[in-house]
């Protein structure tokens, strides 16, 4: 399995550094994260000793219990839909989180992060395309949910937005998203200029998503292989 891991991770790197020199960006400035959920612990570990050093979970116990299992210096992106009760959790362990949309759940991750003593950078997650399955805020809700963000949780360190666009789009409503996606981007640092990260990109599409400006892609099974 660790050939296959080194492989694929061989591959996926050579996919980011030629997408990053068609959009003439650094490769420093797209951040790799490892989707690691329903992966088992061994995995998480091989891929670390290959160097990847970002991991991604949705799940909070899950990320509890890999985050006692894996090695210290990691950093834990927790990425899936936010659950009140699982709060306490992705509060004592998660560095960033890339789905927060409600104001209930950023006021009782604040008042866990002052408990733990921790500060958590978040994104905000939208629903670019208005999907009643998908998480995420109305893109008209974007700016006020920030600046409330930004001014009464001291705890959560507003760093961008987070999108996860319809997969099976067709060509032309996959440009159009992107689209979309790039001029809310643009209009959010304008607004607040410390906040440029963008995650968007998943194993289906990291490489139009680099060209689109993305600092941050989120690749499972492509790298860590069919989940357990």
């Amino acid at each position: 399995m660790h050939e296959k891991l080194k492989d694929r991770f061989a591959d996926i790197s050579q996919k980011i550094q030629a997408a990053c020199h068609k959009a003439q960006r650094s490769e420093k400035d797209v951040q790799l994260i490892a989707v690691s959920k329903l992966q088992s612990i061994e995995v998480v570990k091989e891929a670390y000793i290959l160097g990847i050093n970002h991991f991604g979970e949705n799940y909070a116990q899950e990320l509890d219990k890999k985050v006692l299992a894996t090695p210290k210096d990691i950093i834990w992106h927790f990425i899936g839909p936010i659950q009140s009760n699982k709060v306490k959790l992705i509060a004592k362990h998660a560095h960033w989180i890339h789905s927060l949309d409600r104001e209930k759940i950023a006021k009782k991750l604040n008042d866990a992060l002052e408990i733990e003593g921790r500060k958590i950078k978040v994104l905000i997650q939208v629903n670019i395309d208005q999907e009643k399955s998908k998480s995420g805020i109305n893109t008209n809700d974007v700016i006020d949910f920030a600046s409330n963000v930004d001014m009464n949780f001291p705890n959560l360190i507003l760093k961008g937005l987070m999108f996860m666009p319809k997969i099976n789009q067709s060509k032309k409503d996959k440009i159009d998203s992107m689209k979309n996606i790039t001029s809310l981007q643009s209009t959010f640092v304008n607004k607040f200029p410390a906040c440029n990260v963008l995650s968007l990109g998943t194993s289906n599409d990291f490489e139009e998503s680099i060209r689109a400006g993305s600092t941050m892609i989120r690749i499972g099974e492509s790298l860590l292989g069919k989940r357990s």
